[in-house]
């Protein structure tokens, strides 16, 4: 593989970028949550939402549903915004228009800035990255698709992807024969 001949020298620029989408992707993801890192069920839980991707396509050839998929995950994703976030009431005691403050910001910043606060800097998980360079890894000479991310998520057991998928029944073996047979 790839990734263990890549100790020792920086990877280049144009091998990365293929990725970024998916961690943009899933930083959309983790912020519409209110979660403050990035990891693999984020982008899992993308992946499977586009019912015309080839990463729906594989785990459905597989026998799981994106239901299933997302049922799994359910739990991992849940919505950690706090329930209370600011208390208007109490600012307009001390003298403060809760309502004033919100129109300067997004007078300011732009509709909804308060809100996109709350997760500015998000950390990447250790298992994210590495599935994303296992998933550089299976693409080799082709391009960087969404199949090669499942597979680059079921290359990190330990990967909170690779785990909900496992519990579906989907294993590293048989996604990367689908994905051979298909190439």
């Amino acid at each position: 593989m790839r990734l263990l001949r890549r100790s020792g020298r920086r990877p280049r620029a144009e091998t990365i970028r293929p990725a970024e989408r998916y961690l943009i992707a899933g930083a959309a993801e983790a912020r519409r949550l209110g979660h403050d890192y990035i990891g693999t069920e984020h982008v899992l839980s993308l992946l499977t939402r586009d019912p015309h991707g080839s990463a729906t396509r594989l785990l459905v050839q597989l026998g799981v549903s994106t239901e299933a998929v997302e049922r799994a995950l359910a739990c991992r994703l849940q919505d950690a915004s706090p329930a209370a976030t600011i208390d208007a009431h109490a600012l307009a005691a001390l003298g403060v228009d809760f309502e004033a403050v919100r129109e300067r910001l997004e007078q300011t910043f732009g509709p909804g800035a308060l809100e996109r606060t709350r997760s500015a800097c998000l950390g990447i998980c250790p298992r994210l990255k590495l599935a994303l360079a296992y998933a550089l890894d299976h693409a080799a000479d082709r391009p960087l698709a969404d199949e090669h991310v499942l597979l680059g998520m079921l290359s990190v057991p330990d990967s909170v992807a690779a785990r909900a998928l496992a519990e579906l029944d989907v294993t590293f073996e048989d996604a990367h024969a689908r994905v051979d047979a298909e190439s």
